[in-house]
């Protein structure tokens, strides 16, 4: 089985928790919002390097963030 990141997991956690997109990028040392942006909606994939620390700034664990993969027969 494979796994994809929760998008809307880490989207709206970041919400709730109030951090913007520029405080994300600035905590993931990317160069600017819109790096980050690219990850969130999906148009660009977290490093894994970049998922232990987007973990601890969103309080969530690494298992949480992970959906099984929907494969198509």
């Amino acid at each position: 089985m494979s796994y994809e990141v929760n998008l809307n997991l880490i989207k709206e956690t970041r919400r709730q928790r109030g951090i913007s997109m520029d405080q994300m990028a600035d905590k993931l040392k990317l160069a600017n919002r819109s790096v980050y942006s690219k990850r969130e909606n999906g148009l660009a994939k977290f490093k894994p390097e970049e998922l232990p620390a987007l973990c601890s700034i969103l309080e969530l664990s690494l298992n949480a963030i992970f959906l099984p993969k929907m494969s198509i027969k």
